[in-house]
């Protein structure tokens, strides 16, 4: 726990309800309502399900677990880490250029396209034959979208990132817009935010969610 001369100077924790709608490629669609909560100094990803069924979303690692009453229900290896996140860069004050300054990303060109600043970025050499470039988009210098591309240079993902909301300093998108690309259609995932709360130091068990079998 943080003496109260740093809360505010140092942004270690965050907290926000959240809105997610899907629709998948064969054309059916999803709710899911909760909170989220990240600590990075947990390093856990944290979703308290309320809606349709009340239930925990725990990253921790690469690894995705699916727990109800405090048991594993399903558990799934997935390749992101909590710290490679909105929530981690919105918390780090690097959510502009999505994380990608300080990573094995390189820094490719900038170019203008109207209002949007377009920077491109490339993986490190050795990366090159397993991740493809990234394209990222400025809006009046804040986070607008974000382009995933595979090696062969064919479009799988884009975000979008719009209505910022704050607290205590920090600024996040109050809704992101995630457009799949498989090879089945195009999958979609809106997710809004609200009532965001930075460096609560309440709620640490939620913060630090744990269950049987997971350390």
């Amino acid at each position: 726990m943080l003496p109260n001369f740093l809360i505010g100077q140092h942004y270690f924790r965050m907290q926000a309800e959240f809105t997610i709608k899907e629709k998948f490629t064969d054309g059916k669609m999803a709710l899911t309502m909760g909170t989220v909560y990240y600590d990075r100094t947990y390093k856990k990803l944290v979703y308290d399900i309320s809606f349709p069924e009340k239930e925990t979303w725990l990253i921790v690692d690469t690894m995705f677990y699916k727990i109800v009453d405090k048991k594993i229900v399903s558990k799934m290896a997935i390749p992101m880490l909590p710290n490679s996140t909105i929530y981690e860069f919105a918390l780090m004050n690097n959510l502009d250029n999505f994380g990608l300054e300080n990573s094995f990303y390189t820094l490719d060109k900038v170019e203008k396209d109207g209002e949007l600043v377009i920077a491109s970025w490339m993986p490190d050499k050795k990366m090159q034959k397993a991740l493809g470039k990234i394209l990222v988009s400025k809006k009046n210098n804040k986070l607008f979208g974000i382009a995933f591309y595979t090696p062969a240079n064919e479009l799988i993902k884009k975000q979008f990132f719009k209505e910022y909301i704050r607290s205590s300093g920090v600024a996040f998108p109050a809704e992101t817009t995630e457009l799949l690309y498989k090879k089945s259609g195009k999958e979609t995932r809106v997710t809004t935010y609200k009532n965001l709360v930075v460096n609560n130091i309440k709620n640490d068990a939620l913060y630090n969610f744990t269950a049987p079998g997971i350390r």
